[in-house]
């Protein structure tokens, strides 16, 4: 089986290189943009099973990431990232865009890995 690939977009270089650095040794292949603009391009030229991203970057929200790459694709496993509590109406909005998935900072690796399997072996990937 190939190898997954994961896009972490996070502006946070500290938590991105450590969430891509845990998740290599988890055995995925991980791709890092610091910046929405930079995440949708790597997206699109990296084609990745599963995207994290943080909901609030500095130049777009996770939202309209979501937005912009289910246009482009619904191939992708969407796994938005917050560190603050969401309304259910921002998460109803999350998931109405194609958010698969929600996690909130700071979260388990373990249990992220396992989520990422999860949608991994539903999406038949």
């Amino acid at each position: 089986m190939a190898v997954q690939k994961i896009l972490v977009i996070d502006d946070d270089a500290h938590l991105r290189e450590s969430l891509a650095e845990v998740l290599d040794l988890e055995g995925f292949s991980c791709i890092e943009a610091g910046t929405a603009k930079a995440g949708i391009e790597a997206a699109k030229k990296n084609i990745p099973d599963v995207v994290i991203m943080d909901i609030q970057l500095p130049d777009f929200s996770g939202f309209q990431i979501c937005q912009e790459l289910r246009k482009f694709s619904k191939d992708f496993i969407l796994i938005m990232m917050t560190g603050r509590f969401l309304s259910a109406e921002e998460k109803t909005q999350g998931f109405s865009l194609g958010a698969d998935e929600y996690i909130t900072k700071p979260f388990d690796i373990p249990e992220l890995c396992i989520r990422i399997r999860q949608l991994l072996t539903r999406k038949g990937k």
